[in-house]
């Protein structure tokens, strides 16, 4: 029995939802997350391809003519303004997967310090070189191949000396990852090795410029090629005595060293990304303010910026044009193609404003403690719980707080990221609530004041007071408010 094949054509009806994101939505949440040097590369690329935008004035412009010099360098021959955002965009699908994938970027290494950094007490001339040591980081966390760290010392700070130096060099390898802002990552493990606390002495010696002594890693090899450092050392003429001359060398002990050198980290800045750039091209984005003023208000008013503080003030959150040119419709142009660009730019221009007020506003409500009482007072905060407050996507609220981009907000207890305010945190004994991990590094910080209870001792004590916390989690706290441990301040 034959069977036969044949082509059918049938006719089927299928119901789906799809959201397609327009141009207009595409550049709005693009425009979101940039920073102002980005944003304002766009506004001034948008002016001189489109004769429907006029920019006012610039902060950073003097005079008319530094204006029309800024556009010309913006403004590219083969970009036509009438093709302009196809080629840029390209294809809706595509360009938002890619911003909702922007979030994974890792943070840089100098945004990890800085946070750090902001947290701690310290003068106004120890910040100062503090930062400048951070940014002056490559990509492995060191400074041997970038600016002498003696060369950062402001001469026009005279309490900028080589002890303050010091004091801050040490601070910035205290923090988390701890071993960074040394001259190369052989210091490195030395650094940490002299933080840890436990380090053998033979350990110390090896690590201080003695590390091809350990090639190969044999425990037999290694007491070898240490006695034969020993004796060419001392056939020296004047040659001082050395650590390794009151050491009894073993085969249990060189082993012991070897198993403690492997515990430490080789590349400390490994798991983030670096920011190379000059200091003065890496200020950050102050898009925020919030002051406390005298007055009283029944409810938040989002709208005007306004969030109740207590019966008598309340909080005014602004936006900070920074260095963004004023931009407007010109008035001579009447080009109904051009104008209807210019227009939604505008409008664009005006949601990231709006966006970025409303979400400071809602960090505000939510991190009153903070703003009551300044660090360490953090509530545990997640951007799901600002999105659904706002009734915005999840990731619209990332693209104005992700950890790597440069928006910060200015407070009264200081300069803080975006980022900052959401907390993560531990949860209670009983489960029921969670306790932030700024909270936390305070009552560690109060516990250590009282006496120098080890890490053990302070996990104990925090367990007690009902926070759930393990002692690697404790140490790690100790170490990114920079305190070092028992055994060291004992």
């Amino acid at each position: 029995m034959s069977e036969s094949v044949g082509l059918y054509q049938k006719q089927v009806q299928v119901q789906k939802q799809v959201q397609r994101m327009s141009q207009r939505q595409i550049q709005a949440l693009s425009l979101l997350s940039m920073g102002s040097r980005e944003l304002r590369e766009e506004i001034y690329k948008n002016a001189s391809q489109n004769p429907a935008l006029e920019i006012v004035s610039d902060p950073l412009a003097s005079s008319h003519e530094e204006i029309e010099n800024f556009q010309h360098k913006y403004n590219r021959e083969d970009s036509g303004f009438s093709d302009y955002g196809s080629r840029k965009y390209g294809d809706g699908d595509a360009y938002q997967a890619a911003l909702e994938n922007s979030e994974d970027r890792r943070e840089t290494l100098q945004q990890h310090l800085m946070e750090q950094l902001n947290l701690s007490r310290v003068s106004e001339d120890e910040y100062s070189l503090c930062r400048a040591l951070i940014y002056n980081l490559d990509k492995n966390g060191c400074y041997g191949n970038m600016l002498s760290p003696e060369s950062l010392l402001d001469k026009k700070r005279p309490l900028q000396t080589k002890a303050l130096l010091a004091q801050c060099l040490d601070r910035i390898q205290r923090m988390d990852p701890v071993g960074t802002c040394c001259k190369n990552l052989e210091e490195s493990l030395f650094v940490q090795a002299k933080i840890a606390g436990n380090a053998p002495a033979l350990a110390l010696f090896i690590l201080d410029g003695h590390l091809d002594l350990l090639n190969p890693p044999q425990p037999d090899k290694v007491i070898k090629n240490l006695k034969d450092f020993r004796e060419k050392w001392h056939s020296k003429k004047f040659a001082h005595r050395l650590l390794i001359d009151d050491i009894k060398l073993t085969e249990a002990l060189v082993e012991e060293t070897i198993d403690f050198i492997q515990t430490l980290n080789p590349r400390p800045a490994a798991e983030y990304s670096s920011d190379v750039s000059e200091l003065d091209s890496n200020r950050p984005d102050i898009i925020l303010t919030v002051e406390k003023k005298e007055g009283r208000i029944f409810s938040d008013d989002f709208s005007r910026g306004k969030i109740v503080c207590d019966e008598k003030s309340y909080y005014q959150i602004k936006y900070a044009s920074g260095i963004l040119p004023e931009l407007r419709l010109s008035a001579d142009y009447y080009d109904k193609s051009a104008v209807d660009k210019a227009k939604e730019f505008l409008l664009n221009l005006q949601y990231r404003e709006s966006s970025i007020v409303f979400q400071g506003c809602a960090i505000v409500h939510y991190q009153k403690d903070f703003f009551n009482e300044g660090p360490g007072h953090l509530n545990v905060l997640t951007r799901r719980q600002v999105a659904e407050m706002l009734g915005i996507h999840e990731s619209t609220v990332s693209r104005m707080s992700s950890k790597n981009n440069s928006k910060y907000i200015q407070t009264e207890w200081g300069l803080f990221p975006a980022s900052y305010f959401f907390s993560s945190g531990v949860s209670s004994s009983d489960g029921r609530e969670k306790i932030s991990s700024d909270s936390i590094k305070v009552k560690i910080q109060k516990l250590l004041e009282e006496a120098n209870y080890s890490d053990s001792q302070l996990t104990t004590f925090l367990n007690d007071q009902g926070i759930k916390i393990a002692r690697r989690t404790v140490a790690k706290y100790r170490q990114q408010i920079g305190i070092k441990n028992s055994y060291e301040r004992s």
